[in-house]
């Protein structure tokens, strides 16, 4: 039991780690220098699509949750119902359920704006002056805008899940 405990620990560390840290990446450097690279920044899109990006970032976003859920089961199981009124248990549930709202944003919000981001500024590139390209073109502005804000609200559900799992072990 003990081992795996902290198997799952580890991948609840790790995985967070990862996840909060890519998403703050994209959305406090990557997302803001391909807006002012404008159809430059394109290819970077397609590449995070084709390295699979907007496939294992929801992944490993519903391990770190799982494995958060388990790890704050195993608590109440182990210490007794007692710590689940402690601050500690208070502060932990309050980063779970900022990480559990990122990964609904992300996967139903952040993720389909992306992936139609993508679609759509490859279908701008290839369309022809006109009517077709003025609709892409006004297609690609709701996306990015949909993209934009489902990304700072995830990043911002993370930094709050990640301030609370940092400080609820020492309250």
């Amino acid at each position: 039991m003990e081992s795996f405990f902290l198997l799952m620990r580890l991948l609840h560390v790790f995985l967070g780690v990862f996840w909060a840290g890519a998403v703050i990446f994209v959305a406090v450097y990557l997302s803001p220098s391909m807006r002012e690279a404008g159809p430059g920044g394109l290819p970077i899109l397609q590449g995070l699509q084709k390295r699979g990006y907007f496939t294992v970032m929801p992944i490993l976003a519903l391990v770190t949750v799982v494995s958060g859920f388990w790890l704050y089961w195993n608590m109440i199981a182990t210490v007794g119902p007692v710590w689940a009124g402690s601050m500690s248990a208070r502060v932990y549930g309050v980063g779970a359920a900022a990480g559990l709202v990122a990964l609904i944003f992300g996967v139903f919000w952040l993720r389909p704006a992306s992936i139609n981001m993508v679609r759509v500024a490859e279908q701008l590139a290839a369309a022809a002056p006109g009517a077709e390209r003025d609709d892409l073109q006004a297609e690609l502005a709701r996306h990015r805008m949909r993209s934009g804000s489902a990304l700072r609200w995830v990043a911002l559900l993370l930094a709050i899940a990640t301030v609370c799992m940092a400080l609820a072990r020492y309250l």
